[in-house]
């Protein structure tokens, strides 16, 4: 007997639940799947887990793809239970707020280098010389306006 599949029997609120360790490209590939069993009801399909290894420090991700699966009570390969399901809500608020910021200062940056080059490029110019000049005008007014 397989005693790691022996909960099933004891307790109805135990759910098999399908992981990869890779990305199987929505079952495209041929990756190794492996049955969990876990207490945790709202693990759904696309839900990060950890579980057991024996690499690491004993502990692994997999992305769950099917769920309330029935588990084969019988077969000879030890079950493992999932340790919890990964909330990566945090993590994708920071990176995203993260994401932003370094927006802003690309941005600034950008401003920066351009404004710098403008200062260069025009210290010995004079500058009410070349607003005087149509093209300087073009896309603030209509075209008609400028060359009337």
């Amino acid at each position: 007997m397989n005693y790691s599949t022996a909960i099933f029997l004891i307790n109805p609120t135990v759910r098999a639940v399908v992981g990869v360790y890779e990305d199987d490209q929505g079952g495209k590939l041929n990756v190794p799947r492996t049955v969990f069993k876990t207490l945790d009801q709202d693990i759904k399909v696309g839900d990060f887990v950890l579980v057991p290894s024996n690499t690491r420090h004993k502990m692994t991700v997999n992305k769950i793809v099917e769920v309330d699966i029935d588990p084969d009570l019988e077969s000879t390969i030890p079950m493992q239970w999932v340790i919890g399901r990964i909330d990566r809500s945090a993590f994708e608020a920071i990176a995203a707020e993260e994401q932003r910021a370094i927006d802003a200062i690309k941005a600034a940056e950008k401003t920066h280098a351009r404004e710098e080059l403008r200062k260069k490029m025009l210290a010995h110019v004079d500058e009410t010389k070349l607003q005087a000049l149509q093209i300087s005008q073009m896309g603030t007014a209509p075209i008609e306006a400028i060359t009337k």
